[in-house]
């Protein structure tokens, strides 16, 4: 997740460089860089190097072949190997085999108390770290890790971990690429949600919006965003393929998403459970061209479906089809 939204942090990358220049200026070795993980792949997002390019931004390597897999293993402390040859858990590691020998520190950045990525030291030729050096790095890594804290708070939803609505509002300037883009914009809301809250308490409602959004993002396409506004509230921005038609594509996935959530079973104490949603559609740049238009645009629709009948489908005016 971190690695989809890094592009969106605004802080990040300038502190980012501002870190791995330190570095570069206190320890004398040629690589200096920063990975995310997962469990098959290190993605380096951030890399310095001194003179031969051994670690560039934007290298996917298999995780398995990496030392960034071996800080995880250490734990939350820093790993220091002066002499890669020499110690124990690199001396037959597949990297030391391919560049020969070299030294490797890496500090673990922490997300909520999960390892995500690295901040590492690294050289082809060994390198004694002084203990400052360690302290340094392991500083540094806390305030990475802190700004990725800061700056998933800035667009993510605590609860459902869905995009919020902040992320919603600046969707355009997060994407000036797509506005040339057609794009429908689906306002959901769920159907007697009150009745979870008010018959089993807050915890089971946060279940079901967890559930929901869990739902979402199972359904839409790749490509898309869901988001959190409030409450039992969501937003789908939905971009059809270069040639699909946006109204069909939008009407399928709309029905897609409404089937899929009412047949959802939500075991509460025992018991399943099922919930429905109203949903009202916009588009752009048919319905608007701001953010703040199609929302309400959308919302206004999706009162009306909600007035219809509930988990029904509402167009704002219907009138795509007359507009192209």
């Amino acid at each position: 997740m971190i690695q989809q939204d890094i592009n969106y942090y605004k802080n990040f990358d300038s502190i980012a460089k501002e870190v791995l220049a330190l570095l570069a200026q206190t320890i004398e070795v040629n690589t200096f860089f920063l990975s995310l993980l997962n469990p098959t792949q290190s993605f380096m997002i951030k890399s310095f190097n001194r003179n031969a390019m051994l670690i560039c931004e934007g290298d996917i390597l298999p995780y398995n072949m990496v030392y960034c897999k071996l800080v995880v293993e250490n734990g939350l402390e820093p790993l220091v190997i002066p002499n890669l040859r020499e110690h124990e858990l690199t001396s037959g590691h597949p990297a030391t085999k391919f560049i020969g020998n070299g030294c490797f520190m890496g500090a673990p950045l922490i997300n909520e108390g999960e390892i995500i990525g690295t901040l590492c030291a690294f050289d082809i030729k060994p390198h004694v770290f002084k203990e400052y050096d360690l302290i340094l790095i392991k500083s540094l890594a806390a305030l990475i890790s802190h700004t990725i804290l800061l700056e998933k708070g800035i667009i993510r939803d605590p609860l459902s971990g869905l995009y919020n609505r902040h992320f919603i509002d600046h969707y355009f300037d997060y994407h000036k690429d797509k506005t040339n883009d057609e794009m429908a914009l689906l306002y959901i809301d769920l159907d007697h949600f009150k009745f979870f809250n008010d018959s089993f308490g807050h915890d089971a409602g946060d279940d079901v919006i967890k559930k929901a959004a869990e739902c979402f993002l199972q359904t839409v396409p790749e490509g898309s965003h869901v988001a959190r506004i409030g409450g039992d509230e969501f937003i789908v921005l939905l971009h059809p393929s270069d040639g699909e038609d946006l109204l069909k594509n939008t009407q399928q996935n709309a029905e897609s998403l409404l089937n899929h959530l009412s047949t959802m079973p939500i075991t509460i104490n025992g018991n399943d459970h099922f919930v429905s949603a109203s949903i009202g559609i916009s588009f752009y740049p048919h319905n608007g061209t701001e953010m703040e238009s199609l929302l309400k645009k959308a919302d206004r629709s999706m009162y009306m479906a909600k007035e219809s009948g509930r988990k029904k489908i509402q167009y704002f005016h219907q009138q795509l089809s007359s507009e192209k």
